[in-house]
């Protein structure tokens, strides 16, 4: 097994390891030079994922290496994931757009874990693949998505996650591959639900660490979490998912990983908003980046164009975009008029 990940971040560093343990052969492209040299010389990422040592298999490649080294290699690999983060997928998949195209017959599944909404367009990470991918790759997309923190999987503590396709046959090809003791990979033929789960929850961890910013108990964190569920699933089922997805791995799971952990970087932003750090300040302390800020803004965009009625994405882009005060946030939430619970 030859596998292609373009992105060295944490999480796609952590898939490399997991994927190396397996004994496939891994190239990982990264955009900083110092961190391909650092995984070809030391076997490790510092600056993503610290000691953790990465299996000989792994070797890394960086932007010059494009049409030489990794080029003259690419007709050996048999899937590609993109592990950037989602406001960049356009541009860096675009630039390797030439690259893919030379052998696109040998590769057998294209997959992202990214989790975004793009911006000006409201298409998914999916859809924006499929306007850059080569015609037939198109209906080899799958994506990734799940309640996965990767410095648990790099402890090898025990997660799921789901592996969704509309082609049924990639998605049970990719759970092969992805699945080892440590990592149970489920599949799901709804990628439209699993990846707005993956981008929806998100928002709601930035809403959970503003309650956890301003010393809420775990009783507004549950509350937040189901309403937010609710949300994420009234937003979901307007462009055709399943209900089921959103009780599922990469809907209830994910959100709930991504609102209680600490080593979210969502509700970390929300936390340090609550406490009266200003965005651009936070984003800017942030090597790495936190999805759910873009996608607030865009699930807001598209929710008032839909008219549908979303108060906590609402009140955190107000929050984030409008410099609206989160204990006044809070308080009009709780003074909402009633209504049933739906």
């Amino acid at each position: 097994m030859e596998i292609l990940i373009i992105g060295a971040g944490s999480w796609g560093t952590t898939l490399a390891f997991l994927l190396g343990q397996k004994g496939y052969n891994i190239r990982i492209w990264s955009k900083e030079d110092e961190v391909a040299r650092d995984i070809n010389n030391n076997k490790k990422n510092q600056k993503y994922t610290r000691d953790l040592r990465l299996p000989d298999s792994i070797s890394a490649f960086g932007d010059q290496e494009i049409s030489t080294t990794a080029g003259s290699k690419i007709t050996d690999f048999n899937i590609v994931i993109f592990a950037v983060p989602s406001e960049y997928l356009r541009q860096v998949s675009t630039s390797f757009q030439d690259f893919l195209k030379k052998t696109s017959p040998g590769i057998k599944a294209v997959v992202n874990v990214a989790k975004g909404i793009e911006l000006g367009t409201n298409l998914r990470m999916s859809q924006v693949l499929s306007e850059i991918l080569p015609e037939k790759l198109k209906n080899k997309i799958a994506v990734l998505s799940g309640p996965n923190i990767s410095s648990e999987i790099m402890k090898k503590l025990p997660s799921v996650s789901t592996i969704a396709s509309k082609n049924k046959n990639i998605a049970r090809y990719l759970q092969l591959v992805l699945s080892t003791e440590y990592f149970r990979v489920y599949t799901n033929d709804d990628m439209t639900g699993v990846e707005i789960c993956g981008a929806f929850k998100n928002v709601i961890a930035i809403a959970a660490g503003i309650s956890d910013g301003l010393g809420f108990g775990s009783n507004t964190k549950a509350s937040l979490i189901t309403r937010g569920l609710s949300e994420l699933k009234k937003f979901g089922m307007e462009f055709g998912s399943k209900a089921s997805t959103f009780s599922g791995a990469a809907g209830m799971g994910d959100l709930i990983t991504t609102c209680i952990s600490s080593s979210s970087r969502n509700r970390t932003v929300g936390e340090r908003i609550a406490k009266g750090e200003k965005l651009k300040d936070i984003t800017g302390s942030m090597y790495m980046v936190a999805e759910g800020v873009k996608t607030t803004k865009a699930v807001y965009e598209m929710a008032k164009e839909l008219n549908i009625d979303l108060p906590i994405t609402e009140s955190v882009y107000k929050i984030l975009y409008k410099n609206a005060d989160p204990l006044k946030s809070v308080q009009n939430l709780m003074t909402r008029k009633f209504k049933s619970e739906d």
